[in-house]
């Protein structure tokens, strides 16, 4: 049977898949199975020994989704070897990566690749850019060859030291609050009770109801709103949007591990 390659991840916005998806491909191995942990709920699936599975998430304020991680709980490792991923807004990623690969030793899997990636931040808008358009086509090379990286060595055993902490940082507290529709042009199409990873979003008689105690502040409700009526209007976070867009200007590039070595 040929060796496969898995992917895993979670991606309200499509940033931390687009990562994945290049991963995968450098590896050069056929195509295992797709599990998208956005959405997907209970999902367990079985992984042949030789296989590699690519497990990608987005960082939050330096840590990793406590729902992505409910979700990717329901996977058993069985030793299979994995590449760990995470994807952050070109600020930093603090403790996500090495919780992430925690998180894999913890389910069984045998991690022998991690890498830290840059993708547009949730705060991100055309009035306040954060790291705007990646991963871009120079991120997307470097994710494939990352792959070929990763397949080239899958006998490893040990990886370099990876960046962070133990105990982790405190989760994030979020506001409170959440992205709201405007009334003059929402349309009550939908999409963004579709998108909400959390299904925090209802649909009224009137405008769509967010459970603001349930939201991630992933944005992807404000991404998919086909008519832009959808925004943040909290001051906080838009406080936090302009310092980001004036202090993480600076591109920053992928970071990636493996055995004894950093690249």
């Amino acid at each position: 049977m040929k060796k496969q390659v898995h992917h895993v991840f979670f991606s309200p916005t499509g940033t931390t898949r687009a990562v994945i998806d290049g991963i995968c491909r450098g590896t050069g191995l056929a195509d295992g199975v797709v599990i998208d942990l956005t959405h997907d709920t209970g999902v367990s699936s079985s992984f042949g020994p030789e296989d590699l599975v690519v497990v990608g998430m987005p960082v939050y304020a330096g840590r990793l989704p406590k729902l992505a991680l409910e979700r990717f709980a329901a996977i058993c490792g069985n030793d299979v070897r994995v590449a760990a991923v995470v994807v952050y807004g070109n600020r930093a990623y603090d403790d996500a990566l090495l919780e992430l690969c925690d998180c894999c030793s913890e389910q069984g899997f045998r991690v022998v690749g991690a890498a830290a990636f840059v993708g547009e931040h949730s705060f991100s808008s055309l009035e306040v850019p954060i790291a705007q358009g990646r991963p871009d086509k120079e991120d997307l090379v470097r994710a494939e060859a990352f792959g070929q990286h990763v397949a080239a060595q899958l006998q490893a055993l040990d990886l370099a030291e990876i960046p962070g902490n133990r105990p982790y940082k405190d989760n994030p507290v979020f506001p409170g609050a959440a992205a709201e529709s405007d009334p003059e042009h929402c349309i009550r199409c939908g999409q963004c009770v579709e998108v909400c990873p959390a299904d925090a979003i209802t649909m009224s008689a009137a405008l769509p109801e967010t459970n603001a105690e349930e939201c991630l502040w992933c944005e992807a409700c404000v991404r998919a709103c086909p008519t832009q009526s959808r925004a943040v209007v909290l001051p906080k976070i838009r406080e936090v949007a302009e310092r980001l867009h004036q202090t993480c200007s600076e591109r920053r590039e992928p970071s990636c591990y493996f055995e004894d070595a950093q690249c």
